[in-house]
């Protein structure tokens, strides 16, 4: 059959190409569901495990064929990771489930190598006359002794035959005769069903069955084997004892010796996991193991009346609406030769581990819902004249489709049918002929159905341009057309066709204003259905909206929840924009003063929108509920005449005409710190800024001192512990600032970063004037560097050498260093020229605002709370702004 990974994919494969495809994710041990090109689904489930998945995630179907792999008789595909003997000391079987483990040992000797037939290892002779047989079963293991003669039986050894355990699972006794494997977290991982021997004999019991009634040959009979007795086999229970590491089986010593057996005989204890999802009951309450078949009918060896029961998992038809189900069986064996009844019933779950005996109490029949009948035969004993073929039973019809759609319906996960010899009146079940085996790995519960579409999915209005902030139910949209959109889906991915309908209230019954269900919106699912209101909805009004899809079969979904929406088409007012530092149109706070700007408006506004002049725009939520307000702060760069323009957007996305806010900025006198450091000797240096007022004068210490300068004289460093500092700071270095100084370097390669001004902070300097060794690619170059953290890694600006040079020693430059927080930019400038002010100007941007409220340093910088890079040569003339200076402005200062 065709694959396809998932149902959707499997639904597309199968509409293009005309055929049906398994959907592999839907894939279980036990479901398959098969997409058909019509857009329905089968589900076939079945009552014991039909595949096993592969360590890599493939699927192989169950396979019990042993080889012999890695030194083990192995099975090719199971349920159950179960290893045999390939010959030796080691264990007969070892089963490992999760972390845990579990072994069988023949402890009366080494075992030799296994005759291999199918699923069965047979190690020849591990007694005189006895075979031992392990079987590899669907979900576990059976091992049976095979008593060759009479002397053979004679052997104690083979009337208490005793078997070696081992592994961390614990063997316990059940009350009904079998045992229990159990994990070392008390979890029952395995069971045994009560163990039982047979003989090879046609059972005197039933040769009216098989020999005088029907003149069969009993030569035509199936023999029995290790794995199970024949039809016509003499079979009696045996007792199992566990005691301390050992499993000992208690044979039936008056078989053993009854001259009548037909030899060989057989002595088998199971083991099986738990996932087969059917069970047994009958009328003696008498617990037997029945193997794989479902016995039904009177036995005709001890005329104990039998029913079974199955369950099957119909989780994936929760919701779907049934088209077609079955169950179907394969009948092994026949009492009669001709057809006769059975009848299936549905009924309550079952109650105990799979293959188990159910009381027969438990689950009367037929008080239960009768759901079908069928008639045939089938008979391998011989016992008909020939050997007749298993036949396929089908239980079907209306009554068992109803049925089956009234579980899902009901959202049921279990569905529970009873199989039994009796028709709906109670009569015939314990008529002889209609004794008959059913195999349970061929039971399967087969339903073909459709799902209805999903409800749809309202899409937020934010996938159309009809909204803004309330895009979700309850909506606001700006348009009184506004789309609908929604996302459709339908489990099989049909073609789905969409309606959408408005009403005046959240009710089927209120007044539709709109709807499309004569002309429905087509989709191909999953997808999103689009419809455009027309012309109706009236501005200020609300209204409710909803969609439901059909697909291609006709099956209509549920309605969507209901979705609210409002229509809001007008524009929202601002009503007023002030600034206690920038009033309107007049005089106010000096450049680089912190300004903050009010605005207010409608109780419908969402955010406002401003900038200034010609710059970027700035989106805040507002803030309160009537009116709406915003608060901004903004730090002029530049004084005179600019503009605050604020625009305000409603929750519907309705735009505000632009309000504009003139305010007047006043200059700021020019005020600055100066050091000309044209005294004669000492150890202060003047501040002859700000008009000759001396506010911040320098302390000389260290290897300083007063020389010939650039204009008159200078400050003189070696480079070994000399600096001028102030006593605090003299620039907030939060703000916009200018440093600058003519410097001669007198020996560049005394240090590698050598730092001519620089205010400290607790860790490290704020800002440093330098020289960096590492710059232009290690050749050197002036730089001007910030931090953006007390201590943190410095970002540079520095000038490449392209028209002055790279810093060279003996020679007079004029260096400055700007800090623009209005424009997140730092700037370093050089020049040599003062009569064309030409020079080289770098720029970054630059983040990160802290105040350094340490001492102005000239000379050195600061690092881990010390002085490092000193500087080596002469400084002059240091300037420091609490401003921005242009290229221009700095020429002017140097040349003073």
């Amino acid at each position: 059959m065709t694959e396809a990974a998932d149902e959707a994919a499997a639904a597309a494969l199968a509409s293009e190409c005309g055929v049906s495809v398994e959907a592999l994710s839907e894939r279980t041990e036990f479901e398959q569901v098969v997409v058909e090109p019509s857009g329905s689904q089968t589900l076939t489930v079945a009552a014991v495990p039909q595949r096993v998945r592969r360590g890599d995630g493939s699927w192989a179907a169950i396979d019990p064929t042993l080889s012999v792999s890695g030194g083990a008789v192995v099975p090719a595909a199971t349920l159950t990771d179960v290893r045999f003997s390939a010959g030796g000391s080691g264990p007969l079987v070892s089963w490992r489930t999760g972390d845990s483990s579990f072994t069988v040992s023949w402890p009366l000797g080494a075992l030799p190598a296994p005759r291999l037939s199918g699923a069965t290892a047979v190690y020849d002779a591990v007694l005189p006359g006895v075979n031992l047989h392990v079987t590899a079963l669907r979900e576990g293991f059976s091992h049976a002794v095979e008593i060759l003669t009479p002397a053979a039986a004679a052997n104690p050894a083979v009337r208490q035959i005793r078997y070696a355990l081992g592994g961390d699972l614990q063997v316990e006794s059940d009350a009904r005769g079998g045992l229990r494997l159990i994990d070392p977290a008390g979890e029952t991982v395995a069971v045994t069903h009560a163990a039982s021997m047979w003989d090879s004999s046609v059972d005197p019991a039933l040769a009216g069955e098989v020999t005088s009634l029907r003149g069969a040959d009993p030569a035509e009979v199936q023999p029995a084997t290790g794995a199970e007795p024949s039809v016509t086999s003499r079979r009696t229970d045996v007792a199992l004892e566990v005691d301390d590491g050992e499993l000992t089986v208690l044979a039936d010593e008056a078989v053993l010796d009854d001259p009548s057996v037909t030899w060989p005989v057989f002595v088998d204890p199971p083991f099986n996991g738990l996932r087969s999802k059917w069970a047994y009951a009958n009328s003696a309450n008498k617990n037997w193991d029945v193997g794989n078949r479902a016995w039904v009918g009177r036995n005709s060896y001890d005329g104990v009346l039998y029913r079974s029961f199955f369950d099957f998992n119909v989780s994936a038809l929760r919701g779907t609406q049934i088209l077609s189900a079955k169950v179907t069986m394969k009948l092994d064996h026949s009492w009669s030769c001709g057809p006769t009844w059975v009848h299936l019933y549905r009924t309550s779950a079952i109650t105990v581990s799979s293959g188990a005996r159910m009381s027969w109490s438990t689950r009367p029949l037929p008080s239960s819902y009768w759901l079908d009948s069928w008639e045939g035969n089938a008979n391998e004993a011989g016992g008909c004249g020939s050997v007749q073929p298993d036949a396929n039973a089908v239980f079907e019809g209306s009554t068992l489709k109803n049925d089956v759609q009234n579980r899902a319906t009901a959202n049921a996960t279990t569905y529970t049918v009873g199989l039994c010899a009796c028709n709906s009146d109670g009569q015939y079940e314990s008529t002889q002929e209609r004794w008959k085996k059913f195999f349970t790995g061929s039971t399967y519960l087969v339903a073909t159905y459709d799902k209805k579409p999903n409800p749809p999915v309202a899409q937020a209005f934010t996938t159309t341009t009809d909204c803004y902030k309330a895009c979700t139910s309850p909506a606001v949209v700006r348009t009184t057309t506004p789309t609908l959109r929604a996302n459709v889906s339908d489990p099989y991915n049909g073609n789905l066709k969409t309606t959408f309908e408005v009403r005046t209230s959240a009710s089927a019954s209120a007044t539709l204003v709109a709807g499309n269900s004569s002309a429905p919106t087509t989709t191909a699912a999953p997808g999103t259905a689009t419809w455009k209101v027309p012309s109706g909805l009236a501005n200020g009004s609300t209204y409710y909206w909803r969609a439901q899809s059909k697909d291609e079969n006709n099956l209509t979904g549920d309605w969507s929840g209901w979705q609210t929406l409002s229509v809001d088409t007008a524009p929202p007012v601002i009503s007023l924009v002030s600034s206690t530092q920038y009033p309107l149109r007049q005089w106010g706070a000096e450049v680089g003063t912190a300004g903050t700007f009010a605005a207010s408006g409608g109780s419908d506004i969402a955010d406002f929108t401003w900038w200034v002049d010609n710059g970027a725009a700035t989106t805040v939520t507002a803030s309160g509920t009537n009116p709406k307000t915003m608060s901004v702060a903004h730090t002029p760069a530049t004084d005179m005449v600019h503009t605050l323009n604020v625009v305000a957007k409603d929750i519907a996305g309705n735009i505000s005409p632009t309000h504009p806010h003139q305010f007047w900025v006043s200059p700021v006198p020019n005020k600055f710190a100066r050091w000309k450091f044209d005294e004669a000797s000492g150890s202060t240096a003047a501040d002859s800024g700000s008009g000759g007022s001396a506010l911040s004068p320098g302390t000389l210490s260290g290897s300083v001192a007063f020389g010939p300068g650039y204009l008159s004289n200078a400050a003189s460093f070696t480079g070994t512990g000399g600096q001028i500092t102030t006593t605090g700071p003299v620039l907030d270095t939060t703000r916009s600032f200018t440093v600058m100084a003519w410097v001669r370097a007198a020996d560049l390669a005394a240090h590698d970063y050598q730092v001519a001004v620089s205010q400290d902070g607790t860790a490290a300097s704020r800002f440093q004037l330098m020289y960096n060794k590492d710059a232009n690619g290690g050749a050197g170059g002036w730089c001007f560097a910030m931090s953006p953290t007390d201590g943190g890694n410095a970002t540079s600006a520095c000038t490449d050498g392209a028209t002055w040079g790279t810093p060279t020693e003996g020679t007079w430059v004029h260096l400055a260093g700007v800090y623009d927080a209005a424009a997140d930019k730092i700037r370093a400038y050089v020049m040599g020229d003062l009569l064309s002010c030409g020079g080289e100007t770098a720029e970054t941007s630059f983040t990160g605002t802290w105040s350094a409220t340490g001492s102005f340093a000239i000379g050195r910088g600061q690092s881990s709370g010390a002085a490092v890079n000193r500087w080596r040569g002469e400084i002059d003339d240091v300037h420091a702004f609490q401003r921005t200076l242009s290229a221009w402005e700095i020429c002017q200062q140097a040349a003073q």
